[in-house]
């Protein structure tokens, strides 16, 4: 038995590993409270000039970041090439004209992603079924049209019996 400062008796307690990982998290929290507490304070003693110089440099640097950013993305598009609705009689394939992607200046057309239920035979789409309604879907998986404002473009394609007028000027034609 141990003696305190009062001259009373007290046991000496040991404490398992368990508590005594919680208590140096415990510690750990009050002291990282405490560095927190100071950087308050030292804050509120520091000079005024000095906080109004940091939060009007946030504010500056915020808005060049943003001008920036509109000033590089001012001329971006993703547009189709061609038309939006394409019709063609059934039999008759179609040759893609694809899309133009421009982001933050540079072409990315190219990282272009295409999505359809046509079958593609030769660079040509064709009717992959009995349907005559089919699309052709693009899409990017960049940092502002794939990510940030992701833009989907679709291109319809439709397939039409030949009319017997069709069929005449086609003979005429010969």
């Amino acid at each position: 038995m141990a003696e305190n400062r009062n001259s009373k008796s007290t046991r000496k307690v040991t404490a398992s590993k368990s508590s005594s990982a919680g208590a140096r998290r415990a510690v750990g929290a009050i002291i990282g409270a405490a560095s927190a507490g100071k950087a308050v304070k030292a804050v509120k003693r520091g000079n005024g000039k000095t906080v109004a110089a940091v939060f009007i440099a946030f504010i500056i640097a915020l808005i060049i970041g943003v001008g920036a950013c509109f000033f590089l993305g001012r001329n971006d598009s993703f547009e189709i090439l061609g038309k939006e609705e394409v019709v063609l009689e059934t039999g008759e394939g179609y040759s893609d004209e694809g899309v133009k992607i421009v982001e933050f200046g540079i072409d990315v057309s190219d990282k272009a992603k295409i999505k359809t239920d046509m079958k593609l035979v030769d660079g040509k789409y064709y009717a992959s079924g009995d349907g005559c309604f089919y699309y052709i879907e693009y899409t990017v998986d960049t940092v502002k049209f794939g990510k940030i404002y992701p833009v989907k473009k679709i291109r319809l394609v439709s397939f039409v019996e030949p009319t017997e007028q069709d069929a005449i000027d086609a003979e005429v034609g010969d």
